[in-house]
């Protein structure tokens, strides 16, 4: 399996030798790629056995117990976090990650029945669920409870939770409009999204300071801070010039997008720091939002504030998308 990276590569997380790759190459090569996360300064990938650290251009394999075998792992700016099979949560922090020693356990259930199944981490909070509907914001367990979430998502303030009935749920920081809850007030609890109440939800994502959410149709819901137009939800002029600067600095409520192939569905989607990727079912990557780095595609513009072709992948098997705060990821087989 290949990873198709670009954005900026100034501390080495991307194993080139290049400051910022401006279009999509492939950079890491593993048989097995089971996740892959992106920060500002190190890359994460749990490959079939092995939890491995990019940084400065060097590979650095993460310690575990011995006979233990991580199942998930998440990661931000200052720490990894990794899941084993027990249900386990541990975690080894930035400064740390040049001795690779054990790392520290951070929390595990009481009850025997009862384990952490699934965790997401960004810069300001970290989230947890357990097979029995529990909700942890580390080191903090919520009063909500839902046995049938299956996804958790973080942003840099704010969570996404998805349950198997297509039910988005979403708490934190409100202010930029990202809980999608048609106003900006913060949430310490999961509240419903009731926007797309009666939509079926497959997947999520949380950026920076923005949300994504598919349907099971393939419309992509998007909504939160616009400030670099990673919203795309821009109209284009009729004659194909650049799209009209129309677009709103904040969208409190879910928008459905509209692409130019409308008779196309989404299948991914992935929220960066500022910018979102879209694939499509013919394998076509789009994306809208901040390009200062690269992050989308070899242009000059800064920000691209519709979502605008990137890459045709139409002769892989792509597994996921991923987006970091400078960079994006495509994982193919």
């Amino acid at each position: 399996m290949r990873v198709f990276c670009n954005g900026l590569n100034l501390y080495g997380q991307l194993n080139t030798n290049k400051a910022v790759v401006g279009n999509l190459e492939p950079v890491f090569e593993f048989e097995v790629i089971r996740k892959m996360c992106i920060n500002y300064c190190f890359s994460v990938i749990l490959t079939s056995d092995d939890c491995l650290i990019c940084w400065k251009n060097e590979m650095h394999l993460v310690p575990r117990k011995s006979g233990e075998t991580i199942l998930h792992v998440t990661s931000n700016d200052e720490r990894i976090i990794s899941l084993s099979e027990t249900g386990k949560l541990a975690k080894s922090d930035l400064d740390k990650l040049c001795d690779f020693k054990e790392m520290m356990s951070i929390l595990s259930c009481e009850s025997a029945e009862e384990k952490i199944i699934n965790v997401s981490s960004c810069s300001k909070l970290t989230v947890a669920y357990s097979n029995k509907g529990a909700i942890f914001n580390i080191p903090n367990r919520l009063h909500f409870i839902n046995p049938h979430i299956v996804d958790v998502k973080c942003g840099r303030e704010h969570c996404l939770l998805l349950d198997q009935f297509g039910t988005v749920y979403s708490f934190g920081r409100g202010s930029r409009g990202q809980l999608g809850h048609g106003k900006l007030d913060d949430e310490e609890e999961p509240v419903l999204v009731e926007a797309l109440a009666g939509i079926k939800i497959t997947q999520i994502s949380a950026g920076g300071w923005h949300s994504g959410a598919l349907s099971q149709d393939g419309d992509l819901y998007i909504w939160g801070w616009n400030g670099n137009g990673q919203l795309g939800l821009c109209k284009r002029k009729t004659d194909d010039r650049a799209a009209e600067d129309n677009s709103v600095s904040v969208m409190a409520t879910p928008h459905v997008v509209d692409f130019e192939d409308s008779e196309r569905n989404v299948i991914k989607v992935a929220c960066g720091g500022r910018h979102t990727l879209a694939l499509l079912d013919n394998n076509h990557l789009f994306g809208c939002g901040w390009n200062k780095y690269k992050q989308l595609k070899n242009l000059e513009d800064e920000n691209i504030s519709v979502f605008t072709y990137l890459h045709d992948f139409e002769q892989d098997e792509v597994v996921d998308i991923a987006c970091g705060p400078w960079n994006s990821a495509v994982i193919c087989r």
